[in-house]
């Protein structure tokens, strides 16, 4: 391999980090995408993890973050994270930040609920949201609590 080959693969990796911030499983994927050959992908990731300009633990705290702030739960960031490369014990770590908002559940069920816990199919639709976008049962159960109602029992 090249110098220049070297060099060129580092130069895509730090151009597609300026866009934005990626792992290193995504950024790995980009280079290989681009027809940058494997070795000189690997010198590029080494090169920009060594400097700390390709923090994979920063990068799944800043995905947890943003997906909490967003309205997401437990389960869904896992998963994004997941999708994103980040691996089991680096997403444990990120996630060790992570308290799911009741307010922000609160907030959420407000917005399908209007205020009316009555209507058992609205609720059933309400807890389904939630629990697409992540949240444990426990927590939605302990948010419509809060909320003003509580599931009606089943018949």
């Amino acid at each position: 391999m090249s110098e220049e080959q070297y060099r060129a693969a580092l130069d895509m990796a730090a151009k597609q980090l300026s866009y934005r911030a990626l792992s290193t499983r995504m950024l790995r994927n980009k280079l290989l995408e681009k027809g940058h050959e494997e070795q000189a992908v690997d010198y590029a990731i080494a090169w920009l993890t060594e400097r700390n300009l390709l923090d994979d633990a920063a990068y799944a705290e800043s995905v947890v973050r943003g997906y909490a702030r967003r309205g997401y739960g437990a389960g869904r960031i896992r998963q994004e994270l997941a999708r994103r490369g980040i691996d089991r014990e680096t997403a444990d770590a990120a996630m060790q930040s992570f308290s799911p908002d009741r307010a922000q559940l609160c907030a959420l069920l407000d917005k399908r609920l209007h205020g009316d816990v009555s209507d058992r199919r609205e609720v059933d639709k309400a807890v389904a949201a939630l629990l697409r976008r992540g949240f444990a049962w426990s927590e939605i159960r302990d948010a419509l609590a809060l909320y003003g109602g509580s599931l009606p029992e089943e018949e």
